[in-house]
């Protein structure tokens, strides 16, 4: 047991637990995944290497249960505890996604899931899965799975094929994957960074920096620094990781380069930390008991800490909680961890003697099968609560009103413009503006609607209404794109592409002029300028002249411009109040005042620039006498907090048609 690497433990699970908690200060707390990681690949790859020097071979089936018992059980009754922390506190709206986040969590792909998903708009402003930190445990586990394969390759590989020792072209192949990595990492975390967070391909060089130092550490141990080069080793490689830690932050690039500096820092503790003076001050530092606690625990307590803040939130009424209140659910999450290290770690840990492989390998079979029942029965439980409390589900007990909802809270996300969503239009990165055609598609009248997502979910209302009026309407979205000349932010990320796309879609619409056009956009409380984000009501002015310059350039075209008035935007979400008051619908409501504070200043400016634009106002539908109710009649009127359901966008046709009528009949 090296005390470094315990420390090193500490470190790591303090820091993300510590970001997580939203500890002023700490905003780059994140690294401590990577310090994990390195700390993995570093000591898979030592233990697999012994083997091969203590027996001549890899027993691959010893290996893996090895893994599979200092893993799955404790896995296993988190993923069952999060089961019961969803149907017992978390709204009936997320269940879905979250059975779906623990059957991924299960097999160990939920990274890529959380990938998928954060490029997808539609789940941007979803609340954070409870499951959301099993990301980097797959990464691992994917890493346990295919390293070992791959070493025991490059160790029986013939001299001829390799050069030099095994350890050496263990080395060599480590070395040539982690470069490959690093390189897309970098690459990537530019070009599309949600994505780059959470794949594996990004995180590899991590793991084979780790696998690297050890597989050349027997030559590392042979020419040992002397005990002050190596406390400075430590010294400088803690530095370099808190440093990261603080200076780091949400807009950071990363993985990555910037994960250089955590991850070298973690290789230089690992280089030095055998090798300090006993009994000096940095061996006492690194040995001190809390730092071996917590490095014990480090596991369970990664496992437990997550959920229980996304439950704390959801208990106390909010998803962001203050950072005193996180803390306090940590202190709380201590003796969980504990519980679980002493009960459920503990007996499954131990030496695992050799055995024919057959035998070990109907064992690792027992250990598999044990855990995916476990994961099986936690996806279930959530599946099965999800059907008996969903609106017209089998035991459902409901008045009739909330019974008929359209669509059903539990599915309000999932009502919208399915075909843009489906591939019909470009949905972000570099490309061609691409075009979704409804209404009357064989209509010389064509109308244009251009913008982001607001004008994607205002597209069941005006195909609707161009099928009833004879005009072929013509959809170029791009989401988080609004149909202004700036550069949006979308989450910690600069959309560049923004500006680049809605000049395409000008040029276009000049070449071929529309009978209208029609722009729909959320006003973006931050924006990029000058390379900084400038924020809420100070990014007014700026939006709304680059949505008067976005406007003048599409009517160079000689066609008549109109936007929509913006919808406004809750601080609760609305399927979510719903499926929490199916007793009494009209609990959900908000007054229209506040809920526009954030979206209608930016137009109202913007159209004093711009007067020859018109403006289809329907708030007065959506929010009569100044009140914006969750249902009308058996509508469920919001998808979330700032975009109307499909469902209640077509039937908003006709006042929508009547007022877009107007302009074309003022153009005649």
């Amino acid at each position: 047991m090296r005390a470094d690497i315990q420390a090193l433990r500490a470190v790591a699970v303090a820091l993300v637990l510590l970001w997580h908690a939203g500890l002023p200060g700490l905003t780059g707390g994140y690294v401590g995944v990577d310090v994990f990681l390195v700390v993995s690949g570093f000591l898979m790859t030592r233990i697999l290497l012994a083997e091969v020097t203590e027996r001549g071979r890899l027993d691959l089936p010893r290996f893996w249960l090895r893994r599979a018992r200092r893993l799955l059980p404790a896995a296993a009754v988190a993923l069952l505890g999060v089961a019961l922390l969803t149907v017992t506190l978390l709204p009936s709206t997320r269940w879905r996604d979250i059975a779906g986040d623990l059957a991924a969590s299960t097999v160990y792909v939920v990274n890529w899931r959380l990938a998928a998903r954060s490029v997808d708009y539609l789940a941007a402003d979803s609340a954070p899965s409870p499951l959301q930190h099993f990301w980097s445990l797959a990464v691992e586990e994917q890493f346990y799975l295919v390293w070992p394969v791959v070493l025991a390759l490059a160790v029986a590989a013939p001299v001829r094929l390799g050069r030099g020792s095994a350890t050496a072209r263990v080395a060599t192949v480590a070395g040539v994957a982690g470069a490959l990595s690093l390189a897309w990492s970098a690459w990537l975390s530019q070009a599309d960074p949600g994505r780059a967070y959470f794949v594996t391909t990004t995180r590899v060089w991590e793991l084979a920096l780790g696998a690297v130092l050890g597989a050349l550490w027997p030559w590392w141990a042979a020419r040992r620094p002397g005990p002050s080069a190596a406390a400075a080793l430590v010294l400088l490689g803690l530095g370099a990781v808190l440093a990261s830690a603080v200076l780091l932050d949400a807009t950071t690039a990363f993985p990555g380069t910037a994960a250089l500096a955590p991850t070298l820092g973690t290789v230089a503790v690992l280089l030095g930390g055998p090798f300090v003076r006993a009994g000096g001050v940095v061996d006492r530092g690194l040995g001190l008991r809390p730092a071996r606690w917590l490095g014990d625990v480090s596991y369970s307590l990664y496992l437990w800490h997550w959920p229980l803040l996304v439950a704390a939130g959801a208990l106390l009424g909010a998803e962001t909680l203050p950072w005193g209140v996180n803390l306090l659910v940590l202190a709380l999450t201590l003796p969980v961890a504990w519980l679980s290290y002493r009960f459920v770690e503990t007996p499954f840990r131990g030496r695992i003697p050799p055995a024919p492989v057959r035998q070990t390998s109907r064992a690792l079979g027992r250990t598999v099968t044990g855990y995916a029942v476990a994961g099986a029965a936690g996806v279930g439980a959530v599946l099965v609560a999800t059907a008996t409390t969903t609106p017209g589900g089998v035991l459902s007990t409901v008045p009739a009103q909330a019974q008929q909802l359209q669509p059903a809270p539990a599915s309000a996300r999932e009502d919208v413009y399915t075909p843009f969503y489906d591939g019909c239009a470009n949905l972000g990165g570099a490309g061609s503006a691409t075009v979704c055609v409804d209404g009357d598609v064989e209509s010389d009248t064509r109308v244009v609607l251009v913008g982001d997502s607001h004008a994607v979910m205002w597209m069941p209302a005006l195909a609707e209404a161009g099928r009833q009026r004879g005009w072929r309407v013509e959809l170029v979205a791009r989401t988080s794109c609004p149909a202004a000349d700036v550069v949006p932010m979308a989450g910690s990320d600069p959309r560049e592409d923004c500006r680049s796309w809605l000049h395409e879609v000008t040029r276009s619409v000049v070449a071929d002029p529309p009978a209208a056009v029609v722009t729909a956009q959320v006003p973006i409380p931050r924006l990029w300028v000058d390379g900084e984000v400038v924020r809420s009501e100070d990014g007014h002015a700026l939006m709304a002249g680059g949505m008067a310059r976005a406007w003048q350039a599409l009517g160079a075209s000689g066609a008549p411009v109109a936007t929509i008035a913006p919808t406004p935007r809750f601080e609760q979400d609305p399927p979510e109040c719903v499926a929490a008051h199916l007793e009494d619908l009209t609990a959900c409501g908000w007054p229209l005042g506040p809920s526009q504070d954030l979206t209608a200043p930016p137009v109202r400016l913007a159209l004093e620039q711009a007067p020859q634009v018109g403006l289809l106002d329907l708030t007065e539908e959506l929010c009569p006498d100044a009140w914006c109710p969750a249902v009308d009649g058996s509508t469920l009127v919001w998808a979330d907090g700032n975009h109307l359901s499909g469902t209640r966008s077509r039937e908003l046709a006709a006042p929508l048609g009547d007022a877009l009528a107007e302009v074309l009949d003022r153009r005649g």
